[in-house]
């Protein structure tokens, strides 16, 4: 019965085109509805039960019928899917009002459309097991996607920036296809299960460099990171959040799928996985630190926390490795248990990026400034975002990494010298990356809310948001208050997800350290309770009296106006001497000249380019656009010439075979 259901969410989404524009939005979101009603009900038997459900969708025509094939590590990641995907659509219906009076409906139509056909993908690609079925469901993810990153393709550089995001896809496509043609090759079998088979009887490094590779696009590891900032940017809020929530954690999703079947070369992925998750967390809060654009902070960040997930999958391997099951453990269960908090704390940040772009139309720190005021909510929603984020209690950021530091703190103890230096260094580079995301989120919240807006005779009376988009971040804050509160929940649907992987340590040690995530449950009921007590006073005692407003104290000088705040570059200016090597940052100042006794009007401005998509992506591109013209040669305009080169072409092909090269 669940299976016709989720075929008729397909057909259904179909009549997007041809309902009325007002009922668009209402339309889409019921069908989006039914996709996560049926699923949930799947995901829900599967975690009670402990068994794996194969649902055969029956599709007729087809050689390799498809089937839904649902464990517990599907199950989670399928209502992560569901709870992102049904709160982006929500905040969508508010975000995009505005676009319904200049937007044709065929172009709301196809978008919305789109959305729907991102929802269905993932969830085919967390539960497709044989390699046609799932590379065809990761394509139809990556063009819905590519097709809401261009809702505003009029726009030269969103296009732009959609080509190069579809572009890089295509290239993890066939990297993941790649690997899947080297198992099939090996073992005649085309399915993820059939991996075992292949490590156990080749080396296994090579094979998950090249799933890694593909799937590591996806993700956003750094050096394969440069589309996600300006695809993230390019995109519509609600896009955004939904694509930074849960579905780069497609990437997660598939490198964790080939992890649990690594027979061998376990230290060397390991120790692989983390040096790269360490790059791609200091690279991405890094460069965070440094952009002036709300969502390409965000987006940078989403950088980061890819690399804490990935500290927490190689933490895993190099436990499994050293027979060290703490750190095994907790390493898999912090990177599973990450991937759910920065589903929720991520979105929800973006939401809030989209409710202060809807109101003041731009999201440049340099122009902002002061938004507390006029958009309580938002800045309230960004604020518990940002602490989230930061890992700070008592919300749920810090669950997860409590986990991963739990587990290197537990392997010091019982390791040999070498073993306890590589978890001295991962709880090092956390604590580093940790103190630069306060860095980064303490500029991005004080220069957007707090202070005085810049420019003010350019703004507009902001006003907050309407409640169609705040209700996403209620119901999100809900779920990361439920988190943090309850950790000890969660912690059994990891638990049911990791317990995937057959090995018996796992349960009883994450039953041990669930103590004590129930104390630190309690400790954030404690802390949430007092803040809520303290702010309820206040709230009564600010009704009964006058209150006055005042300039606040100018520490002694108070001649200054809005231009004498911290701007976003003179914010990072310290921390910019300290990592300037590492940085590329464009300085925009037309020099005094001798002669100049009173200086004319001058800008300034800086930014900040990505180093390794300068160096590593655009300049081997640049330099194949320059030489692409000198293979003008082999156009002739001689058809005689044109029908040579097949020619040629097939006696290559034959002597490469007479030569036994195939």
């Amino acid at each position: 019965m669940h299976a016709i259901l989720f075929k008729v969410a397909f057909v259904l989404s179909l009549g997007i085109f041809f309902v009325p524009k007002s009922w668009k939005q209402f339309f889409a979101f019921a069908v989006s509805l039914l996709l996560g009603i049926t699923s949930v009900v799947w995901a829900v038997n599967v975690l009670m039960s402990g068994q794996t459900m194969v649902i055969d969708l029956g599709i007729p025509f087809w050689k390799e019928n498809p089937a839904l094939t649902i464990d517990s590590l599907s199950a989670f990641f399928i209502l992560l899917i569901d709870f992102i995907c049904l709160t982006g659509l929500l905040y969508g219906w508010g975000y995009l009002k505005p676009y319904f009076e200049k937007k044709s409906a065929i172009t709301l139509s196809l978008h919305l459309f789109s959305f729907i056909w991102l929802h269905a993908s993932m969830l085919q690609v967390v539960t497709m097991r044989h390699g046609i079925s799932f590379l065809i469901s990761w394509e139809m993810m990556s063009l819905s996607s590519f097709l809401l990153v261009i809702f505003e393709g009029e726009k030269e550089a969103t296009l732009k920036t959609g080509i190069n995001y579809l572009i890089q896809m295509h290239v993890g496509f066939f990297l993941i296809l790649g690997g899947f043609l080297t198992v099939f090759h090996a073992t005649g079998e085309l399915t993820f299960d059939a991996l075992a088979g292949y490590f156990s009887n080749h080396n296994n490094f090579w094979l998950f460099l090249l799933f890694f590779m593909g799937f590591g696009i996806k993700a956003g590891f750094v050096p394969m990171h440069s589309w996600l900032p300006h695809a993230h940017t390019a995109a519509p809020s609600h896009v955004s959040g939904v694509m930074s929530g849960i579905m780069i954690k497609m990437g997660i999703y598939g490198i964790i799928r080939v992890l649990f079947q690594v027979q061998a070369d376990v230290y060397g992925i390991g120790l692989f996985l983390t040096v790269i998750a360490i790059i791609t967390a200091i690279t991405g809060i890094l460069y965070a630190i440094f952009q002036h654009d709300i969502k390409k902070i965000l987006a940078y960040s989403s950088i980061e926390n890819i690399g804490i997930t990935g500290i927490g999958l190689g933490a895993f391997m190099l436990g499994k490795h050293l027979n060290k099951p703490e750190l095994m453990t907790l390493g898999i269960a912090g990177a599973l248990f990450h991937t759910m908090n920065h589903a929720l704390y991520k979105s929800m940040l973006f939401y809030s990026a989209g409710n202060i772009y809807y109101a003041t139309h731009t999201r440049d720190q340099n122009l902002l400034g002061g938004l507390i005021k006029k958009m309580p909510f938002t800045g309230m929603s960004f604020l518990v975002g940002s602490i989230a984020i930061c890992a700070i209690p008592p919300f749920n950021g810090f669950i997860s990494e409590f986990l991963i530091y739990s587990g290197t703190f537990q392997t010091i103890g019982k390791a040999s010298f070498s073993e306890s230096l590589i978890s001295i260094g991962i709880i090092l580079c956390l604590v580093l990356i940790g103190g630069l995301s306060v860095y980064a989120f303490s500029k991005a919240f004080g220069l957007t809310f707090l202070g005085s807006r810049r420019f003010p005779e350019n703004s507009k009376t902001e006003t907050e948001v309407p409640l169609l988009m705040r209700i996403s971040s209620y119901v999100i804050i809900t779920a990361m208050m439920l988190v943090a509160i309850f950790p000890y929940f969660f912690l059994q649907v990891v638990a049911k997800a990791v317990a995937v992987v057959p090995d018996s340590r796992i349960a009883p040690i994450l039953a041990e350290n669930s103590h004590a995530l129930q104390t630190i449950g309690h400790v954030n009921l404690i802390l949430i309770s007092v803040f809520a007590l303290i702010y309820s006073l206040r709230s009564l005692r600010k009704n009964k009296i006058d209150i006055q407003f005042k300039p606040t104290w100018g520490c002694g000088y108070s001649a200054g106006d809005f231009r004498h705040q911290y701007t976003s570059t003179s914010f990072n200016d310290s921390l910019r001497q300290l990592a300037d090597g590492v940085l590329m940052i464009e300085r925009k100042l037309e020099p005094l000249t001798e002669v100049e006794i009173f200086p004319a009007q001058r800008s300034f401005s800086t930014e900040t380019k990505d180093l390794i998509e300068e160096k590593v992506v655009l300049k081997p591109v640049n330099r194949l656009i320059k030489e692409l013209p000198k293979a003008g040669w082999a156009q002739t305009g001689y058809i005689h010439h044109y029908l040579l080169y097949p020619l040629v072409f097939l006696l290559i092909i034959g002597l490469l075979t007479f030569l036994n090269v195939f």
